[in-house]
């Protein structure tokens, strides 16, 4: 996976966080081609301190540039696994939404074209 950066602010990065990653990003392969040299991709891992009975939050940011498109989630969660799941869900969900209203437009787009083409053969 090409141009990934991760930023960290109160977060030892560690390989076993970077495997953790790159497998949610691997799972947004089938909508995204992260070895595409225009893709670029920034993560930013943060830990606050709350108060000493709340505990930590941790926060996962990602933004996503693509040719055409920009999408941004996040993820906040009391453990740093847990935002990291629930900001790849939110990701997930923006681009899937997004390829679903192309697709739609598409499909209407060439059922004017079909219907047109039918009237056209009965004149």
């Amino acid at each position: 996976m090409k141009n990934i950066k991760i930023n960290t602010i109160g977060v030892e990065l560690d390989e076993k966080i970077e495997e953790y990653l790159s497998k949610k990003l691997e799972s947004l392969r089938k909508f995204i081609n992260f070895d595409d040299e225009e893709i670029t991709t920034d993560i930013r891992l943060s830990k606050e301190t709350r108060s000493r009975h709340s505990g930590n939050l941790y926060k996962t940011e990602i933004s996503i540039m693509t040719v055409g498109k920009k999408y941004g989630a996040k993820g906040e969660d009391e453990e740093l696994y847990a935002s990291i799941d629930a900001m790849k869900d939110a990701i997930s969900k923006k681009i899937a939404s997004h390829r679903g209203k192309r697709q739609n437009l598409f499909r209407k787009g060439a059922t004017k074209v079909k219907k047109m083409l039918r009237r056209d053969l009965k004149n």
